[in-house]
């Protein structure tokens, strides 16, 4: 049985996104600004980083409290079959190689920008714990934290507001790119981000569970650690390197994944309660 869910009108699901970032971003510069100027422990400023991700749940915590509503209670959970997640994770192992074609082919002609450089340098730095706790940051915490934001309560609200998918998909899009702020200025990255944000809004809409974009996001987001954790990885710098069966395998599951949930129905609540706001405006 479905438990019912609950939504946000419109404007309050964006006083959420608004509140929630801007709580995140401030209680990370914070931690940051507490930190010594100099030679702060790599584990530390590693601790810091994982923090704030978890930072970004706190007003939208507060408020559902306020409201006597519990995080599961606005969560969309509908049933999917074992295969959905199967072929959740046979889509992300195509976007993963195609992703690394495409960074083959497009990188060369974008420098990256020297700010991202030293970023990437930065996070690099540390032992076997600073990277732990990187990863987890990275791939657990912020998948979790971000789809339960952008999927969940922006998503949900703007789908069953307007009834179509489009808006449901495209304003959560654009606000996850602005959240993803540091990769504005750089176009490859730009357009990765994009196509990720998309591709997590449409499992959203075909599945109705929450945990699938989750999952897609959690694995996407591991896959850029690979040079971390497989120094070998940075010499791939042609299509040569990649070599073709890793090149056709990826576009074929891709193809696979895409197939299965494209003929996948759009997946909508039966019980659906909208939570009447603070201030009286358009549902």
């Amino acid at each position: 049985m479905m438990r019912p869910l609950h939504i946000f009108t419109k404007r309050e699901a964006y006083f959420l996104v608004a509140a929630a970032m801007f709580t995140g971003f401030f209680a990370s510069l914070l931690m940051q600004n507490l930190l010594p100027d100099e030679d702060v422990p790599v584990i530390l400023d590693r601790s810091v980083i994982f923090l704030g991700e978890l930072a970004f749940l706190v007003a939208p915590l507060i408020i559902l409290r306020q409201r006597g509503l519990g995080i599961w209670d606005v969560i969309p959970l509908r049933p999917v079959s074992p295969t959905t997640y199967l072929m959740a994770l046979v889509m992300v192992a195509g976007t993963i190689g195609v992703v690394s074609i495409y960074e083959v082919l497009v990188l060369p002609y974008f420098p990256m920008p020297d700010f991202l450089v030293q970023l990437e340098q930065e996070l690099s730095r540390g032992g076997i714990m600073s990277l732990t706790i990187l990863i987890i940051a990275g791939s657990v915490a912020a998948p979790l934290v971000e789809e339960f934001i952008f999927r969940g309560l922006l998503q949900q609200s703007l789908f069953y507001r307007y009834g179509s998918i489009l808006p449901a998909i495209l304003v959560p899009t654009v606000i996850f790119a602005i959240f993803h702020v540091a990769y504005l200025f750089y176009l490859p990255a730009f357009i990765e981000l994009l196509a990720l944000a998309v591709l997590l809004g449409w499992l959203m809409v075909k599945t109705g569970n929450i945990l699938i974009p989750i999952l897609v996001h959690a694995l996407f987001n591991l896959s850029s650690f690979s040079t971390m954790l497989f120094p070998d990885l940075e010499a791939m710098e042609t299509l040569g390197d990649i070599g073709l069966p890793w090149m056709v395998v990826s576009v074929l599951l891709l193809i696979g994944g895409w197939l299965y949930f494209k003929f996948m129905p759009v997946a909508s609540q039966e019980e659906v309660y909208l939570i009447q706001p603070v201030i009286g405006e358009e549902s």
